[in-house]
């Protein structure tokens, strides 16, 4: 299979990508759409116009890296990725996933996109630690990250309204030697 001369990082289904101006169209999918917006808890709506100052601010903060998660196959753009917050000096940075289209959920782009940003994050830019804030009743997305790794190290009570009523949500966090840690164990087992 020919590859795609666009991508960045590239895993067996997908690839990442930089961001290109006409992602904007499944970015205000991913943050408008009820399906989506019911885990990303999205409260307002957003416009093109708003989209292109977001992604400039995103772009050019030197504290934010950005991919658009794209399939393979067909090169569509299927989610967005991001490590955000990079405290380059502590070695740390929070992660954050979408994935737009329901039609392309549970089909394995989420956890390789996630995995492909990991190893980024620990390989490339010489991260230690990466964290995330999840909501708690998010089965599927903390059960992806506890597949991959990340561990649950304490939770936020009521720390977002959505839907008529306060969330609870995880703190998780996944450090360079728990995935070394991990591979010891698969070794010796």
């Amino acid at each position: 299979m020919k590859m795609k001369n666009n991508g960045f990082i590239y895993g067996e289904k997908i690839y990442l990508r930089a961001y290109k101006s006409d992602d904007e169209g499944m970015i205000l999918r991913l943050e408008n759409h009820p399906d989506p917006r019911r885990t990303l808890f999205y409260a307002l709506p957003t416009t093109i116009i708003q989209q292109q100052d977001k992604i400039k601010n995103q772009i050019d903060d030197p504290n934010s890296i950005i991919f658009t998660i794209c399939r393979k196959d067909d090169g569509e753009p299927v989610g967005q990725t991001a490590l955000f917050r990079i405290d380059w000096i502590g070695r740390m940075a929070v992660f954050y996933i979408g994935i737009a289209d329901k039609e392309n959920w549970s089909k394995g782009y989420g956890s390789e996109a996630t995995k492909l940003v990991i190893d980024y994050a620990f390989q490339t830019i010489n991260l230690n630690r990466i964290q995330l804030h999840v909501a708690v009743e998010n089965e599927a997305a903390v059960n992806l990250y506890k597949k991959v790794g990340f561990q649950i190290e304490g939770s936020l009570r009521e720390a977002m309204f959505h839907q008529g009523k306060y969330c609870d949500f995880y703190v998780m966090g996944l450090l360079r030697k728990d995935l070394h840690d991990s591979a010891e164990q698969l070794t010796a087992e």
